[in-house]
């Protein structure tokens, strides 16, 4: 099991809660870190052509008829929540990191975007039933509890709404050694082109050595996971790198393909 890597450097005393405590703490701190210049990607991709290529992605798979109840879970600088703002829906934003949603509704009233900001945990503090669209931008590889926490965002859905999340496996080097020269190869490309480094990718990837999904086959695990769930259907679109990102960032996500998951709950 993933967490017994971070057992074995702790006191045996303890608890899973505990680990699962401590691996949170740890990504709202590598989060917060990072808000600045997570906030710099996200925006320029707020303003660049690809835009309509995520709008038509996520709003692709509803109906927008009407003004729909929309959660973006780890929205991070706002960017998902403010392209369905603009489009005049309502929309509450979740994250857990200050410095995140700070910076979220920063992004959020230099747009326009009206945007219900909330702080959250683990778990999320909303009512079932209480969305129609559910949306996740590359979230679901830090979770601790995977299993739990998406039949928990599940439940927020209404009956006839749609989640879609997107993720790739952006720790696979991990798994197996062999990796790490492809991934220093490209790293060292990346950065001869003038593509984004992060000085501290070290201690995220120190967590997610104990994070439950770098171990899981993606998106394999997901398509296995929601045809196993009563009252759920899922479609899984693989690779869209090529759709959403610019010739840059292609370049810079070359070995870490996106994945796009699409839920709709029948009952």
């Amino acid at each position: 099991m993933p967490l017994s890597i971070l057992e074995n450097n702790i006191n045996n005393t303890v608890t899973a809660p505990d680990i699962k405590q401590m691996l949170e703490n740890g990504m709202t701190n590598y989060w917060q870190d990072r808000s600045e210049s997570y906030s710099d990607q996200n925006m320029a991709q707020l303003f660049s052509d690809k835009k309509v290529a995520w709008e038509s992605l996520i709003f692709g798979q509803v109906t927008e008829n009407r003004r729909l109840d929309i959660l973006d879970i780890g929205t991070g600088p706002g960017f998902f929540a403010i392209l369905s703002a603009l489009r005049g829906h309502n929309v509450t934003a979740a994250d857990m990191s200050p410095d995140m949603l700070e910076k979220a509704a920063e992004n959020a009233r230099l747009v326009g975007a009206d945007i219900n900001f909330k702080q959250v945990g683990r778990m999320l503090p909303f009512e079932n039933k209480s969305f129609d669209l559910i949306m996740s931008r590359d979230v679901t590889w830090t979770l601790t509890d995977p299993e739990e926490q998406l039949r928990h965002w599940a439940d927020k859905l209404k009956v006839g709404g749609t989640m879609v999340y997107f993720d790739s496996e952006w720790y696979y080097y991990l798994k197996d050694i062999k990796y790490r020269k492809e991934l220093e190869e490209n790293r060292r490309k990346v950065k001869e082109n003038g593509g984004f480094s992060y000085g501290k990718a070290k201690s995220m990837e120190n967590l997610a050595l104990s994070l439950p999904m770098t171990y899981k086959n993606r998106p394999v695990w997901d398509r296995e996971f929601w045809r196993a769930q009563n009252g759920f259907e899922c479609e899984i679109y693989e690779n869209i790198n090529q759709y959403v990102y610019n010739e840059k960032e292609q370049m810079q996500y070359e070995l870490f393909p996106e994945f796009f998951a699409v839920i709709r709950r029948t009952h």
